[in-house]
């Protein structure tokens, strides 16, 4: 049996989420500063550059939705958006309300940690949910609640795009887009992602998501394979320009994504690991938060110290984030497909 799948982008998935969770376990949990005395190295490239997969999901996002959106035969842009936010949402729901319970529950403990967020009021829980927070300028209640409303954004203003250059562009659909998301993405990277304040919208990040789209639409035609060509030619000016590891990032990864292979075969043991590990991926970015706070209220509570205990705490975090993802997962999967089988496999 074979799956219209990437092995590439499975495993950059699962090295990108894994170093997310990691870069915030060094930069909130207090385990962080202790390991830091004799590994300063290593914490401080999880500190500095452990971040930076961001992009390289921003890329990969902006690659599967052009993927998801060509293999289709019909195209509702409403019920496009549904879908994804039946995705992506529940599970950030449930991560948002465990954060809003271990942080009453666990106050006492990590109350003093300078990056733990109050019990937050009725507006700021309502902003969250609604995707609204950085826009009203609520503080974050979870570490991964901004990608959630960047990525919704960026897949509605792409499927926007789409929906209307087939309706106004029939006979050069695959061309028109293109272009539009060429030029968007440019107008991107020079102009909006220099600017800080514009990060709370989707077209600062245009730059990455619009170059993960051309890398699908390129091997569409000869001109969508010139828009990508110019488009990496402009990153690479900026990446030597301004010596950007935000923009290599997205450089590599975007290469990467294009010269990856489509298939791979599922019924090898590992593959099967990867690609579970991979789908796994979201639940561990939106819900990782929540057991640093855990730990972190652990930590306080016994009054812990010392390398090799803080090492340990350190680790045992992760391993806790990483199965907690995959649990949550698991059940996010078994309950979207109890409730497709209920209602004729329509969901």
């Amino acid at each position: 049996m074979m799956r219209q799948r990437s092995l590439l982008i499975d495993l950059l998935k699962i090295i990108g989420s894994q170093l997310i969770v990691l870069h915030h376990l060094v930069l909130y949990s207090p385990m962080a500063k202790i390991i830091e005395t004799q590994l300063p190295d290593l914490v401080n490239f999880l500190f500095f550059y452990a971040r930076l997969p961001v992009w390289s999901f921003l890329v990969i996002g902006g690659f599967l939705c052009a993927h998801l959106v060509d293999r289709r035969t019909s195209f509702r842009w409403a019920h496009s958006i549904f879908k994804r936010c039946l995705r992506l949402l529940p599970l950030y729901f449930f991560s948002i309300f465990s954060v809003v319970i271990i942080t009453i529950v666990w106050y006492p403990f990590i109350k003093d940690e300078p990056w733990v967020s109050p019990v937050p009021s009725l507006l700021s829980l309502f902003s969250h949910l609604l995707l609204l927070q950085d826009v009203i300028g609520e503080p974050a209640i979870s570490a991964g609640a901004w990608y959630v409303s960047i990525d919704l954004q960026l897949f509605s203003l792409t499927l926007a795009l789409i929906y209307l250059s087939r309706f106004f562009y029939k006979n050069i659909q695959i061309e028109m887009v293109a272009c539009c998301i060429f030029l968007g993405a440019l107008a991107s990277l020079q102009i909006w992602s220099k600017e800080d304040r514009f990060e709370i919208y989707a077209f600062y990040f245009f730059n990455a998501y619009g170059l993960g789209l051309l890398a699908y639409l390129a091997k569409k035609s000869r001109l969508n394979f010139y828009f990508f060509l110019v488009l990496i030619f402009a990153h690479a000016i900026d990446v030597f320009i301004e010596n950007s590891f935000k923009n290599t990032v997205i450089l590599v990864t975007a290469l990467t994504v294009y010269l990856a292979g489509n298939v791979y075969d599922i019924k090898i043991r590992i593959a099967r690991l990867v690609e579970s590990a991979s789908n796994t991926s979201h639940a561990l970015f939106v819900s990782h938060f929540c057991v640093i706070i855990i730990f972190t209220g652990i930590w306080n509570l016994y009054e812990l110290d010392g390398f090799v205990i803080a090492g340990t705490m350190f680790f045992s975090a992760w391993v806790a984030a990483t199965l907690n993802a995959y649990v949550l997962n698991s059940f996010y999967l078994r309950m979207t497909s109890l409730m497709s089988k209920s209602r004729g496999g329509n969901l």
